[in-house]
């Protein structure tokens, strides 16, 4: 336990050491330098909590498979190998889940680096992707639960309300997003 948040609190520091380290650098300075730009400014601070928080439950979404996976060990060898196919059937939907999410986390990190100019077109294809991934995430949340009726050990199913938990988290994180992206590049 004393690991995994060590672990968390490190990854934590490392992403808003990389945040303090990017909002001091060339580029960035000259973008937040231009008058024009202000608006630009605001929206990225309006946005960059929501994009921290994704982050953050992408990465707790990622330790849950992580933990899923260290479980399913235990699977290996009991007699009903249909245990082992139904839990890796849900592994397969959280660690598509957690893709998804950590690739719009990944689009959305890097605004403050789109040139003013571009910006409208990159955040009308944000949006757009935005509403991709909350529907692709709620197809896997749905067969995630239809899976999860077949299992029966109480670890895998504690671990996959926790996943289940997160992916809804992490779409009202993507529905906000998406809500303060419309009016700019809706």
């Amino acid at each position: 336990m004393t690991i995994k948040i060590l672990k968390n609190l490190h990854f934590t520091g490392m992403f808003l050491l990389f945040l303090l380290l990017a909002s001091c650098t060339g580029p960035n300075r000259a973008i937040r330098s231009d008058p024009s730009a202000k608006p630009t400014d605001q929206l990225i601070a309006d946005l960059t909590p929501d994009i921290e928080a994704l982050y953050l439950t992408w990465h707790d979404l990622d330790q849950i498979y992580k933990d899923m996976k260290f479980l399913e060990r235990g699977l290996l060898f009991d007699p009903d190998d249909r245990q082992l196919g139904y839990v890796q059937k849900v592994g397969l939907y959280i660690q598509d889940a957690s893709v998804r999410i950590h690739h719009r986390w990944e689009q959305l990190s890097i605004l403050a680096y789109i040139r003013p100019d571009m910006l409208d077109d990159y955040l009308t294809l944000n949006v757009k992707a935005l509403t991709a991934t909350i529907d692709e995430i709620g197809y896997d949340d749905r067969f995630i639960a239809i899976y999860a009726g077949f299992i029966h050990q109480k670890a895998f199913i504690g671990d996959i309300d926790r996943a289940r938990a997160k992916m809804k988290e992490a779409v009202g994180l993507l529905e906000r997003l998406r809500g303060k992206l419309m009016p700019v590049g809706g």
